[in-house]
């Protein structure tokens, strides 16, 4: 039995009120989207087609900072993105920072760790302090709030300005910094340049898939 199998029996079982089942705000959830992968053909098939890729169970959290900063920026290979979703109740198994109010919670924990229960020791670090929420929900298109990526290297940036002298280098370099902004930094955007972004990549994927893909729809309504 899988750690996530698990946690959904133990809730089951214990049958938790809806208080410790439920949110009431935005929950955020960084993932690193895979453009290729040889084994399902990447992330943005089913993002793009289907408007979501299946998660299945997974952390979120109601601090889209503490998303943001979660991990490395990025991964060779992939992209950074951020998505912002308000839960239905169905789609939440549980609520950590609504069971560290619980007073009785609370005491549980502390009798655990007195026993030297296995990960006491990780359960009283992080607490309530990440805004933790276990929820199982897909990773929806118009969910999307930020993308993180990096630009080319400053030469080539030149390169495509067709920047040639070295005093147009350096004035483009003097604006850069002005902006803070400085290539092959990693670097988020916002939700309307996100979505911009992502829908022109979706117009193009679908456009160059479309015969692949009305194949399928047609063997699909065949049958």
């Amino acid at each position: 039995m899988t750690l996530a199998e698990e946690l959904r029996s133990a809730v089951q079982a214990e049958n938790l009120p809806i208080q410790f089942r439920s949110v009431d705000s935005v929950c955020y959830r960084k993932r690193y989207l895979v453009p290729n992968n040889p084994q399902n053909g990447g992330d943005m098939g089913p993002l793009f087609i289907n408007g979501f890729i299946e998660e299945g169970l997974a952390s979120w959290t109601t601090d889209r900072k503490f998303a943001q900063n979660f991990k490395d920026p990025l991964r060779d290979g992939t992209f950074s993105a951020i998505f912002a979703h308000v839960p239905k109740s169905s789609e939440v198994l549980v609520n950590i920072p609504a069971l560290w109010a619980e007073s009785s919670f609370e005491a549980s924990v502390k009798r655990f760790n007195d026993r030297s229960g296995v990960n006491a020791d990780a359960l009283l670090h992080f607490k309530f302090r990440q805004g933790e929420i276990i929820m199982d929900a897909n990773l929806n298109f118009d969910d999307l709030v930020g993308v993180c990526g990096k630009s080319s290297p400053f030469e080539v940036l030149c390169e495509i300005e067709g920047l040639g002298a070295d005093e147009e280098r350096d004035a483009l370099w003097e604006q850069l910094v002005e902006a803070n902004k400085f290539p092959e930094e990693p670097t988020w955007l916002s939700p309307e340049a996100t979505q911009n972004a992502l829908n022109r990549a979706k117009d193009k994927f679908l456009a160059k898939h479309r015969a692949t893909i009305e194949s399928v729809v047609q063997n699909r309504t065949s049958k």
